[in-house]
């Protein structure tokens, strides 16, 4: 069975009364998503042991094969064969609700390890007072990782990622106050007055133009 952490957050622990096999697949669930605060206990109880059971019918039918004779000695299907089809085809009915996360790998990007660096050592972004800003966190680094992925795509590719995503990326990072432009010392980000300047379009316009010059240079 899957080891239980003492410090993962008590509401993803299983009800006591579970048994073994059930606990086992309860754990492997939680341990491959993210369901923390937003589980539906009642909900995971009862899809826990429809794929316990499913694995209980597969089992037998390992252990005793695919046919059977019965009590005159016809050979006959299994009938947990029944039993697993059944099962397999109420746990396709959840559809993706409890599927494990599909985490892909990235490769290392310039703009994502910057704007990660940035946020570690922005002092207002971490602990409890950081928290309130991890939407925006997502939002940039998700931007970040794009324009890095732009890049290795292709000159077009980057160019067109400096039009759409650049501007929302400069904003976020304007918000999050890890920007030369943004910094005010002893400011709160939410406090911060909007730049009435050039802004975050001037930046990337010049972004830009040096794109298409060393792509025509």
């Amino acid at each position: 069975m899957v080891d239980r952490a003492e410090e993962r957050d008590p509401r993803l622990n299983p009800p006591e009364r579970l048994p073994d096999n059930v606990k086992a697949v309860w754990d492997e669930i939680v341990a491959s998503n993210d369901v923390a605060g937003t589980v539906d206990r009642q909900a995971l109880e009862a899809f826990c042991y429809l794929v316990a059971r499913m694995r209980q019918a597969q089992e037998r039918i390992e252990e005793e094969g695919m046919v059977v004779r019965d009590a005159r000695g016809k050979v006959q299907p299994h009938p947990a064969l029944e039993v697993e089809r059944k099962l397999a085809e109420q746990i396709r009915a959840w559809g993706d609700r409890f599927a494990p996360l599909v985490k892909p790998t990235r490769k290392r990007g310039y703009m994502a390890d910057a704007t990660a660096a940035a946020v570690a050592n922005a002092p207002h972004l971490q602990g409890e007072d950081g928290k309130k800003y991890a939407g925006l966190i997502a939002a940039a680094r998700t931007q970040a990782w794009l324009i890095d992925e732009a890049q290795r795509d292709s000159m077009e590719a980057l160019n067109e990622a400096v039009i759409k995503i650049m501007p929302q990326y400069i904003k976020a990072c304007s918000e999050l106050q890890i920007t030369p432009a943004s910094l005010s010392v002893g400011v709160a980000p939410e406090t911060q007055k909007q730049d009435k300047g050039g802004g975050s379009g001037s930046n990337v316009s010049s972004l830009q133009e040096r794109a298409n010059r060393r792509r025509t240079g």
